[in-house]
């Protein structure tokens, strides 16, 4: 399989699959490594939220198929209740 093939393929699976969302630097282009623009934020879910995202560079594979790229926000913060029951 050609190389750029292959990296469009894995890239697409892991726009699909999720990506870190970092709160600081947000989610980046699983191809082009670029920041993205969120299109949907969804509620907390225990401690993650997803995230759907759009890369914005018109050079990159990923955008001009207009491919939706998800991200997974997990809150690593101590939960207050469980630290007050020690």
């Amino acid at each position: 399989m050609n190389a750029i093939v292959k990296k469009l393929v894995l890239s697409r699976e892991q726009a699909a699959s999720g990506v870190d969302y970092s709160a600081r630097n947000g989610a980046a282009c699983p191809w082009c490594g670029e920041k993205t623009r969120i299109t949907t934020t969804r509620p907390w879910e225990d401690r993650t939220r997803i995230r759907y995202h759009r890369c914005l560079n018109p050079q990159c594979p990923i955008s001009t198929l207009n491919v939706t790229i998800k991200s997974i926000e997990v809150d690593l913060t101590p939960d207050p209740v469980l630290e007050k029951s020690w």
